[in-house]
């Protein structure tokens, strides 16, 4: 008899659509894919929990469901690493309009040391009288960290209608199918307008410092006010910009009212994987944190399993269930049924989680959740760790359900 493991993963080339996938991993019998938990470790006082619902996997052992652990106390000693809460903020939005054509703008901040997230805007475009006319959502990915993009589209309405307002709002995925290769700051001249009305040119010059050449870059433009508010936009992706030179940009613009300046964003091909000139974050951004970083943590946790080292995990399994569970216990419930073959492959995302129960105790911490990517039996998933941080280090917990198989 087997018992299915659930891979869950976003369908390539898009935001909404999943699969699931069935691998029989250990004993006993499974009809239907149930959403399990994941855990994992690191170091001597900390905790981890991987929870392994609709986006991620079990990497099996000592059974597994969800944590229904209450927390009524928490450590003062204990520290967060300064994560950010959200992945992006929201920080302006803004449209222009021409004819029964809409040009709707945002811009986003990426809230993280990585790129590669799969960034979601949608626009509901309004009337005088808040009635929703049209809806259009973007799709782009972060490709800077810590910086603001600029993420339009452009929106038809019905003729004759007159659009008096854009609300936005904003989803951050994790995951995605993004580079997760930083993309360089292209250095832009100052933008020149000609035209007039709705309908304006835009113009300016962009340089390449890299030393290759780049193949239709996504440029995006929204266009501001003398009051710096977004009254516009447009996109164009030029053919070519050749290794160490420039050329000039024109695009034509949606704009409602005079605009003084344009803030131009400069994204990757949609095939970029990095160039030797072009400065990589893939390493741990540094950390002001004593013991390393939350990510680094959970690699080695990762690292543990591909090598099935529970010994090793058991020394970083956080104190208080060390005291419930034995070593050899441990070691006996790992080794109990097989476990699939996973390797790391990058970061997604790290951020804040807030205080966070540690399963089977009374004690809660607070949390960093951090989401990478791993190959687990050849197939590339997504898989989220909330790391906790006590006395210097990066650790991990099992579940209350693990606890329970284990001793039981």
């Amino acid at each position: 008899m087997t018992r299915a493991l659930c891979l869950t993963s976003l369908a390539p080339h898009s935001s909404r659509g999943r699969k699931t996938v069935m691998l029989a991993v250990g004993y006993g019998q499974a009809r239907t894919c149930q959403p399990i938990r994941l855990e994992q470790e690191y170091n001597v006082r900390s905790v981890v929990t991987i929870v392994v619902g609709a986006t991620v996997l079990v990497l099996g052992g000592c059974g597994g469901a969800n944590d229904t652990a209450k927390s009524s106390s928490s450590l003062s000693a204990a520290v967060s690493s300064g994560a950010p809460r959200e992945l992006g903020t929201l920080k302006a939005t803004g449209f222009g309009q021409a004819d029964e054509y809409v040009w709707a703008a945002a811009v986003v901040h990426n809230n993280s040391n990585y790129v590669g997230q799969t960034v979601t805007v949608s626009f509901n475009v309004l009337d005088a009288g808040g009635k929703i006319l049209a809806t259009q959502a973007q799709i782009e990915g972060f490709s800077r960290p810590s910086e603001d993009h600029v993420v339009g589209t452009q929106v038809k309405l019905e003729p004759g209608l007159k659009a008096a307002k854009v609300e936005a709002s904003l989803d951050v995925k994790a995951s995605g199918t993004f580079s997760s290769e930083p993309f360089p700051t292209l250095p832009i001249s100052d933008v020149t307008f000609t035209g007039s009305g709705g309908h304006r040119n835009v113009t300016f010059l962009l340089s390449n410092p890299l030393t290759v050449a780049l193949k239709s870059p996504a440029v995006q433009v929204a266009c501001l006010s003398e009051a710096k508010s977004i009254i516009g936009g447009g996109f164009t992706y030029p053919d070519l910009v050749p290794p160490g030179g420039k050329i000039r940009v024109e695009t034509q613009v949606i704009v409602s009212g005079e605009p003084k300046d344009c803030t131009v964003f400069v994204g990757p091909p949609f095939d970029w994987e990095g160039a030797a000139s072009a400065p990589s974050s893939l390493s741990s951004p540094p950390t002001d944190t004593p013991g390393g970083t939350p990510e680094d943590a959970f690699k080695v946790w990762i690292q543990q399993f591909g090598a099935k080292d529970w010994q090793g995990q058991y020394v970083t399994l956080v104190a208080a269930q060390r005291a419930v569970v034995s070593e050899r216990r441990y070691i006996d419930c790992r080794n109990s049924e097989p476990s699939p073959a996973v390797s790391w492959v990058k970061v997604l995302s790290v951020t804040d989680a807030g205080n966070t129960a540690i399963p089977g105790t009374s004690v809660s911490l607070p949390s960093t959740k951090v989401s990478v990517q791993i190959k687990a039996n050849g197939l590339k998933v997504p898989v989220d760790a909330h790391m906790f941080f006590e006395d210097g280090t990066w650790k991990w917990s099992m579940t209350k359900e693990n606890i329970a198989n284990c001793v039981g």
